[in-house]
């Protein structure tokens, strides 16, 4: 059924169907008024606004359909309906990664024009994109990024991994944002394609789906004692942790790098101070639920922990980055079960919103062949932008 905060409100949501969330504790539809089909900020109430956090927050992936033509400035203003202080450029920078020492270089996302805090992201060449004379995206998949990926026969059968997951985190100098913000323009015209998990189970997916699993269900998922560990420890990332993992390989989940030696050394990275390098809690709160923890954090990029016992104040540092990623590794790798998985399938015009701060994300998909085919290319808009503040800890 759908629900709703306030009489005066006339926005509606109700949860996406059990087979489909399962136990992911993910994913909500969000339905306008028919007489304001297109979603237009300025014209919104604060009564619609609170049950788009309400949704949001209560549900971590929202979305709202048939929203062709919306204007792009309207992205970082419903940004800032969840997280009013943030900032108004892209949390990436105030342009595209280009640099090429940096992994997100190799995305080659673009930029709007008019709306400069919106990325394009997706695969193949666009000639005369808003304003943009050639856009050439590109859709990243896990075989150039996975220790060991899948071999030829699987890939013809359909199979797929999710790349790599993560939140949309600077992790240097800038803060990730409360909400990122989704609008598809464009979807190949593909089968689906399949997950397969460590238990034998699969997931069937929609090519090029965007994946995502809650920090609030892989906190669920802890002993007692892990718990305790995850609620007293900082992560500390690598300095510039996108150049440092470059030519890292992960495990097949996408969730952690399992051997060393491939990491850029410190020195070579481009400059950098300890007072911008990223330091967060493990556990986030949820910005509408005081009692709801979310694990949080991202894996590949973890460099160091520092764990403080409440009861003595003794403090345990691991530095050792093969020892970080394993620990950080166990406390997350079981998530990675069918059941735990959103794996949005896209229609065009879907304006897709998901909490930043209690989600991980990845995409998935095998595309690369297909760039060139004007019926299997991929299009969407990307908004996240930083938050004004560090993510606090969760405390009980």
């Amino acid at each position: 059924m759908p629900h709703s905060i306030s009489t005066e409100a006339t926005f509606t949501f109700e949860l996406l169907p059990s087979d489909i969330r399962e136990s992911s504790q993910i994913g909500a539809q969000v339905s306008l008024p028919e007489d304001a089909p297109i979603l237009h900020i300025d014209e919104i109430s604060e009564a619609n606004k609170d049950v788009l956090r309400q949704a949001l927050f209560e549900n971590q992936v929202i979305v709202i359909r048939n929203q062709q033509g919306i204007d792009p400035t309207t992205l970082p203003k419903l940004a800032k309906v969840f997280d009013p202080a943030a900032s108004d450029i892209h949390s990436a920078g105030v342009k595209a990664v280009s640099n090429p020492k940096d992994i997100l270089s190799a995305y080659k996302a673009g930029r709007l024009p008019r709306a400069p805090q919106v990325g394009i992201i997706g695969s193949g060449t666009f000639k005369d994109y808003e304003g943009i004379p050639e856009l050439d995206v590109i859709h990243l998949d896990h075989t150039t990024f996975h220790e060991r990926p899948l071999s030829q026969e699987e890939l013809d059968q359909g199979y797929t991994r999710p790349y790599r997951w993560h939140m949309d985190a600077p992790l240097y100098e800038r803060y990730p944002g409360e909400a990122t913000i989704l609008h598809c323009i464009k979807m190949p015209k593909l089968p689906d394609q399949k997950l397969k998990f460590p238990d034998g189970k699969e997931k069937t997916i929609a090519a090029g789906a965007t994946a995502f699993f809650s920090g609030a269900r892989a906190f669920e998922m802890l002993s007692d004692d892990e718990k305790e560990f995850a609620l007293n420890t900082t992560v500390t990332y690598a300095p510039q942790a996108y150049e440092y993992i470059r030519h890292c390989k992960s495990t097949e989940d996408g969730l952690s790098i399992p051997t060393m030696g491939r990491e850029t050394a410190l020195e070579d990275l481009s400059e950098w101070s300890w007072d911008k390098v990223a330091e967060y809690p493990m556990v986030w709160p949820n910005p509408r639920d005081a009692t709801r923890p979310h694990l949080q954090f991202h894996g590949c990029c973890a460099y160091k922990l520092t764990t403080r016992n409440p009861a003595t104040g003794e403090v345990a540092v691991v530095d050792d980055v093969a020892e970080v990623r394993r620990v950080c590794y166990a406390l997350q790798k079981r998530i990675w079960a069918a059941e735990n998985i959103y794996a949005h399938r896209w229609q065009e015009g879907d304006l897709v919103i998901f909490h930043n701060k209690g989600v991980m994300h990845s995409i998935t998909g095998q595309l690369a062949q297909y760039r060139e085919d004007e019926e299997k290319k991929r299009l969407l808009w990307q908004c996240t932008m930083g938050s004004a503040e560090a993510p606090k800890a969760f405390r009980p």
